[in-house]
């Protein structure tokens, strides 16, 4: 369980988001990430671990 920072290579632009698998290869699910995931490409997107959790409820108040 992770909370992970998406950045977007190419404006900077970051989204924080929580990951309760811990997979390597998700960046977000939200609206606004997989439209810039969709016009840019995932390979101008890098993911930063911010927090490890052991909870699923430590893992949301830590996202927020």
């Amino acid at each position: 369980m992770q909370v992970y920072k998406t950045t977007n290579n190419i404006n900077s632009k970051w989204y924080i988001g929580k990951d309760e698998a811990s997979n390597p290869n998700y960046y977000g699910s939200g609206k606004g990430i997989k439209a810039a995931i969709a016009k840019y490409g995932i390979d101008n997107f890098s993911k930063e671990i911010l927090e490890e959790c052991n909870s699923s409820e430590e893992l949301s108040n830590r996202e927020r």
